[in-house]
């Protein structure tokens, strides 16, 4: 017979909480050229800054969103939020199937050394509190413990602004390193920037081949507070945060 358990109580809560946040989502993905961001890599090494890719996409989507403040919002129950600043919600390795997040408060407001620093300072503590997170589960989790009483509980925690952008930012973004593309169809913010590795690929410059450091970025967002011109004019604004020159300012700021 095959081997099977009983799914304990932490991991009861994590699923019925991706049950209850999954969204009527759309995707869109949009490749980037990504030459200016390794020029600024290589300059942050050669000044002795640890940035990476991640820090970069942090820093580009938290931008494009200061700049749009029409596509900052949140839904939360009946009512529509406009938050006053950007607070990225970064995915961090953790050991359950459901990433703990790393929330940056103004985001838009750090330069690449401060968003690395806090990064790195942040997601031991981020890991542990996930881990206690799950203890507390397991011990506790027992007091509700049928899932439509969880799920309803839940329900009535996302629809509480200050619930979600405590644990999860006003927008979320994650990375995954190791593959080519990645999108998600579960998040609680209105939309979340996924992206895969940077690679390079030919493309076409000028009409002929060139090749050039690329990524492919998702972006999946909740049909119910951005359609599909939000989700572009978003994507768009990333990449311009990307390919011009803003983001290069932040290394001497």
């Amino acid at each position: 017979m095959t081997p099977s358990r009983r799914l304990d109580y932490a991991e009861r809560w994590l699923r019925d909480g991706l049950e209850v946040c999954r969204p009527a989502a759309q995707f869109l993905t949009l490749d980037i050229d990504m030459t200016r961001p390794r020029a600024l890599l290589q300059i942050a090494r050669q000044r002795g800054i640890r940035v990476t890719y991640t820090h970069i996409l942090v820093r580009a989507a938290a931008l494009a969103l200061a700049a749009h403040p029409e596509l900052h919002q949140m839904v939360c129950g009946s009512r529509l939020h406009h938050p006053n600043q950007v607070d990225i919600g970064l995915s961090v390795a953790g050991e359950s199937f459901v990433a703990p997040v790393l929330v940056i408060e103004n985001a838009a407001g750090k330069n690449l050394p401060a968003l690395s620093e806090e990064i790195a300072r942040r997601t031991p503590e981020i890991q542990a509190a996930d881990r206690r997170m799950l203890q507390t589960l397991r011990r506790w989790g027992w007091l509700l413990p049928f899932g439509i009483l969880r799920r309803t509980l839940l329900r009535c925690l996302f629809r509480s602004a200050k619930f979600r952008r405590k644990g999860t930012g006003t927008f979320q973004v994650s990375i995954v390193p190791e593959v080519d593309e990645a999108f998600t169809s579960l998040f609680t913010t209105s939309a979340i920037l996924v992206a895969g590795r940077v690679r390079d690929r030919v493309v076409a410059v000028e009409g002929l081949p060139a090749v050039r450091p690329t990524v492919t970025l998702s972006c999946s967002a909740d049909h119910r507070v951005w359609d599909g011109k939000a989700a572009q004019r978003f994507l768009l604004a990333v990449r311009q945060a990307l390919e011009e020159t803003e983001l290069g300012l932040c290394i001497s700021e």
